[in-house]
């Protein structure tokens, strides 16, 4: 698979219409996302979970995340002109796609009350291409979309997007350790 081809090619529109209708309108908060997110405070960086399409070989999650003026990662990353990282970006999109593979594994568009997070390990990024800042009060959209998954390793392409625009996408592998 060429990375850097698949990186290029979504730079610069969604990799999914989120207004399109055939998706599974979703209304996960952090409440929901931490039964299946190992993540919590200060790295739980997804507010809400808002629609999924389930079709084979398209699983795709949209995701949302308010991006706090407060935030003590602007007391230091560029404190007089804040931008938020590009790392915490791929973070974003790697969490979201841990939220997919949830609801992949279990042919689901439900978290259940006693659901507990897969054992993961991130064990690589693939690729990266930052290409417009997040700034202090947006809200952003992660998109996350499964490029391949056998149930032991997941290789998942993000996109993080502010005010129509897409700010970073990247690839990322990570490791189920079921």
């Amino acid at each position: 698979m060429d990375y850097d081809l698949i990186l290029k090619r979504n730079r610069k529109s969604p990799i999914l219409d989120v207004a399109a209708n055939e998706l599974i309108k979703l209304n996960y908060t952090q409440e929901a996302i931490k039964r299946i997110l190992p993540h919590r405070d200060p790295l739980l960086l997804l507010d809400k979970l808002s629609a999924i399409d389930l079709t084979k070989g398209q699983e795709t999650i949209i995701a949302e995340r308010y991006i706090d003026p407060i935030d003590p990662i602007f007391k230091g990353h560029f404190p007089n002109h804040p931008v938020y990282p590009g790392c915490l970006q791929v973070e974003m999109a790697g969490q979201a796609g841990l939220a997919l593979s949830h609801f992949m594994l279990g042919k689901t568009t439900e978290i259940d009350l006693k659901a507990i997070p897969s054992p993961v390990r991130a064990t690589k990024v693939l690729g990266a291409l930052f290409l417009e800042p997040i700034v202090p009060d947006q809200t952003v959209t992660i998109l996350t979309k499964c490029l391949e998954f056998d149930g032991y390793l997941g290789k998942f392409l993000g996109q993080v997007m502010a005010q129509g625009k897409v700010t970073s996408v990247s690839i990322m592998e990570v490791f189920f350790l079921t």
